[in-house]
């Protein structure tokens, strides 16, 4: 029964899909896709919880002798993502019906939303490697037109180039990896990898493979450019690639994480390739005057630092990272369009007083010591899962980056107050979190892993930037002030498109003006 409950729940945005591809149903693809989300949504929420209860669920096809060709299965870490993915889905399909009504674009958008929906679902709860590859590339074909869908728009044709572009990377390394796994070890059944988990030459390789379509679909540098260029679709497609989409490479480690835990250089290089991106990014993100260019940015920062979790061994923390991001990356760009309304509101509000220097590092020092006492309390309160001491680094930083800015813009006992209150707090409740989620994961992730990054990177990352901003943050105009004025005009034109419509070497091609729309005379607006 419950096998047949997670067939309907990867079936059920397949099907709207398709009947929305009809000719005649067409008009109502966006009301099915929408209407299957919500459905599938609900069945998610359902398997959720007999997962929890009664434990893993599978539908799978076998041979006779017991060798698994492919099928579909829900383990506790399948019905987190799940749950995530459909709910995403019906969110911003929802959202569409309103936004897109009256647009030709429509239909196309749900059809092709409903398909990465389903898509997405059967990667997660794919049984066998080679099922877990053919999804991923049905995910990457269905990303591709959907930044695509107002093609033959200048803008929507580059952004269908460069994530073609990065797609076809990320599945060339993926299948390669796949195609050296099967031919060494046999298709893999994913429900137990331990065959798998030999380390060794293959192991590295495949590892080190499943790294670079994970850094891909990711946006992660070098490969991080297509994700800005998906600013000219529409909000919902934004959306619903930030939300979702870029979690696949998360995801993909996460449930590989016995080969990928167990290479060393495999994980060194997430955890490189993800501190990287996740510095540069939130560089140019501080630099990008625009709310949607920004918020790109933030999810590529994201993206590193959710690799860098996984390069740590902290697959439950990465996952608590990857719902958490999904929800609140959603409601960022749906609301979007209320930013004006937000910016003249910061506008019309009153100054943010000027502190002297003294008194700016009186507060910053009040701000690292409230942020280190609020860590301390919370870790002799609620003591860390196992190999989390990581994670306390960076919430360190980011409470003493909290503390900083709030008594900066109110630097007085009652906000010094406030700071101490709020702050253990939420660090107690973000170690609660990570730890019933940790307890939840159990029999789905391991618990060990051999490969993982020391846990004194993330110390020498966070020191390093930390002390980096500050000395060219205050630097003088003569010196390495120069250096800061060149790393934002660097930042700046980081964010910007640079779009190339022509041959290299010819001169851009005018796009011709769009036909004027005549204005009616006023006895025709009469008639």
């Amino acid at each position: 029964m419950t096998g047949m409950l997670l067939l309907a729940l990867v079936a059920l945005p397949a099907v709207a899909a398709a009947a929305g591809s009809i000719r005649n149903l067409r008009p109502l693809a966006p009301v099915l896709g929408a209407g299957a989300a919500l459905s599938a949504t609900a069945l998610a929420g359902v398997l959720a919880v007999s997962v929890a209860l009664g434990g893993p669920v599978a539908m799978v096809l076998a041979a006779p002798d017991g060798r698994v060709w492919t099928g579909l299965a829900a383990d506790h870490l399948g019905a987190i993502v799940l749950l995530l993915v459909c709910a995403v889905s019906a969110v911003v399909q929802v959202f569409a019906l309103r936004y897109l009504r009256g647009d030709p674009a429509a239909a196309g958008f749900a059809i092709t939303a409903g398909a990465l929906t389903a898509a997405t679902a059967a990667m997660v709860a794919a049984v066998t490697l080679v099922t877990l590859a053919v999804a991923w590339s049905l995910t990457g074909v269905a990303l591709w037109r959907l930044v695509g869908m107002y093609r033959p728009a200048p803008s929507a044709v580059e952004a269908s180039r460069r994530t073609a572009r990065v797609v076809i990377i990320g599945d060339v390394a993926l299948w390669s990896g796949v195609v050296l796994a099967v031919a060494v070890w046999g298709d893999l059944d994913l429900r137990d990898q331990s065959d798998a988990a030999v380390g060794g030459a293959v192991g590295t390789a495949v590892a080190c493979l499943l790294v670079i379509a994970a850094a891909a679909r990711c946006a992660q540098l070098p490969w991080h450019r297509w994700l800005s260029a998906t600013l000219a679709a529409p909000t919902p497609v934004s959306a619903l690639l930030h939300a979702g989409v870029v979690n696949a490479g998360g995801v993909l480690l996460v449930k590989l994480s016995p080969i990928f835990g167990a290479a060393p250089v495999a994980t060194h290089l997430a955890f490189a390739v993800g501190a990287v991106s996740a510095v540069a990014a939130t560089a140019v993100m501080l630099a990008r005057p625009d709310v949607k260019g920004a918020l790109v940015h933030s999810t590529i920062g994201q993206m590193g630092f959710m690799l860098m979790t996984c390069a740590l061994g902290l697959y439950a923390a990465a996952v608590v990272h990857l719902v958490a991001h999904g929800l609140f990356k959603a409601a960022l760009f749906l609301g979007s369009g209320s930013a004006v309304q937000r910016h003249t509101q910061r506008v019309l509000a009153p100054p943010v007083p000027r502190l002297t220097p003294a008194r700016s590092a009186q507060v910053a020092v009040l701000a690292v010591v409230v942020a280190v006492v609020a860590v301390a309390v919370a870790v002799w309160w609620l003591p860390p899962h196992a190999a989390g001491a990581a994670l306390l680094v960076f919430a360190a930083a980011t409470a003493a980056r909290l503390a900083w800015g709030w008594l900066r813009r109110h630097p007085t006992v009652g906000a010094l107050a406030t700071v101490v209150v709020v702050l253990p707090g939420a660090v107690i409740g973000y170690l609660a979190v990570v730890g019933a989620v940790t307890e939840f994961l159990a029999p789905s992730v391991p618990a060990a892993v051999p490969a993982a990054v020391s846990a004194w990177l993330p110390a020498i990352v966070v020191a390093v930037s930390v002390v980096g901003a500050l000395l060219v943050h205050r630097a003088p105009a003569r010196g390495l002030g120069r250096w800061r004025d060149r790393l934002y005009v660097l930042a700046l034109s980081a964010g910007q498109q640079r779009t190339h419509t022509t041959a290299p070497g010819l001169p851009p091609r005018p796009v011709p003006a769009p036909h004027p729309r005549p204005v009616p005379l006023p006895e025709e607006v009469g008639a």
